[in-house]
Parts: structure tokens; C-alpha cells; sequence
């Protein structure tokens, strides 16, 4: 194996574990969940009756 084999081989290991390493690390960052909003809302059938009433409440990360 003459040495601009070599030296091609070993570019592209290095790409390949360069690209493994950036999708790796991108991959492991936690996602974060958007913010509770306080708050209520009405479901209505297709008369435009009330039928239901869900509320959202938010609790504190320090409770």
C-alpha cells in the first residue's frame, strides 16, 4: 500500500467519525418542554353548545 492510499483512507476514517461525533452530540441534547400556561377551554359541539370545560393549572418546580 503505497502512502496517498494511506493518506486517503485515513482522511475519510477520520470524516466518518467526525460526522458519527457531531450527530452523536446533537442527538443527545434534551429537548425542552414549552411552558405550562395557566388557563381554561371550552369544548362545543358542533351546535356550538358548551359540553365541556378543561382548566389547566401550572405548578411551581419549587412546590
Amino acid at each position: 500500500m503505497n502512502w496517498r492510499n494511506r493518506k486517503v483512507r485515513i482522511a475519510i476514517v477520520l470524516a466518518i467519525a467526525m460526522i458519527a461525533a457531531f450527530v452523536a452530540w446533537r442527538t443527545s441534547t434534551p429537548k425542552e418542554q414549552p411552558a405550562c400556561v395557566p388557563g381554561r377551554a371550552e369544548v362545543k359541539d358542533a351546535s356550538g353548545k358548551v359540553t365541556e370545560i378543561k382548566r389547566t393549572t401550572c405548578m411551581d418546580e419549587a412546590e
